[in-house]
């Protein structure tokens, strides 16, 4: 009863964008998303975000109810009660992120996800077994960059939003959470400039480090049983430096 017109609302689009003269890529830009989203939305295959709705609107000189409802409202019209609340629940059937982008990202993502924490965990259990997470310490660095890369891993890959809402475009806000994921790094922003370089610098940390962090851990115990060095300390600075690093370096270099 609620649901939205795709068809409707797509075609209203492409009307207006025509109206104001933009190319589908233009009109993209202006909302830091592609020219295939936009190209979607007009034929009805999926709707823009919710965060979008705004923005869109104002890109178009149209109000975000005109965009609900498909068509052009003039100024004297008032709604009526059960006609806002239509379109309040058609604004909710906007979920944070399009069944088919979700679809299409797990589908990209997943390969590489469980092929990565298939090797990870193949790793740690083998360090372990072999005796070379023993020197206190090790173990606990081990088993948290295993840990860390498989949970914070998957969340950034299949859930993390990868389009920021507007509020982050219009002020300086170095702050991001979402469920259990918080960023906060005083006096590194984020908006939806340098959010898709942060995630995907994130995405691919986590993969490496999961990798890596295992056979780190066994080469450090190594060392030190033949040297008498502590050098587990130096590989656990490592991997914090470089978390900071995945997100530091995108979030300055393209604020």
């Amino acid at each position: 009863m609620y649901e939205l017109d795709k068809a409707a609302f797509g075609h209203f689009l492409a009307q207006l964008r025509r109206e104001k003269g933009m190319t589908q890529k233009e009109l993209a830009a202006t909302l830091y998303v592609s020219d295939k989203a936009v190209s979607k939305w007009e034929r009805g295959l999926s709707v823009p975000d919710i965060s979008l709705l705004v923005p869109l609107a104002e890109q178009l000189n149209v109000t975000v109810a005109e965009l609900l409802q498909g068509r052009r409202v003039e100024e004297e019209q008032r709604f009526t009660r059960e006609e806002t609340e239509d379109l309040i629940r058609k604004a909710l059937t906007f979920s944070a992120e399009p069944p088919e982008r979700r679809q299409a990202r797990t589908k990209k993502y997943l390969p590489v996800y469980v092929i990565c924490c298939v090797l990870g965990v193949a790793e740690a259990l083998a360090v372990w077994a072999a005796g070379l997470a023993d020197i206190e310490g090790a173990l606990a660095l081990l088993i948290i960059g295993v840990v860390f890369g498989v949970v914070y891993g998957a969340y950034a890959m299949f859930w993390m939003a990868e389009t920021l809402p507007r509020y982050y475009d219009e002020n300086r806000i170095c702050n991001f959470a979402q469920g259990a994921f918080h960023i906060h790094i005083p006096g590194i922003y984020y908006n939806n400039r340098n959010w898709k370089h942060v995630l995907r610098a994130f995405r691919v940390w986590s993969m490496v480090s999961l990798v890596l962090v295992p056979p780190c851990t066994a080469g450090a115990v190594f060392v030190e049983r033949v040297t008498g060095w502590q050098v587990w300390g130096a590989v656990l600075v490592v991997y914090i430096a470089s978390l900071f690093g995945a997100i530091v370096i995108p979030a300055k270099r393209f604020e």
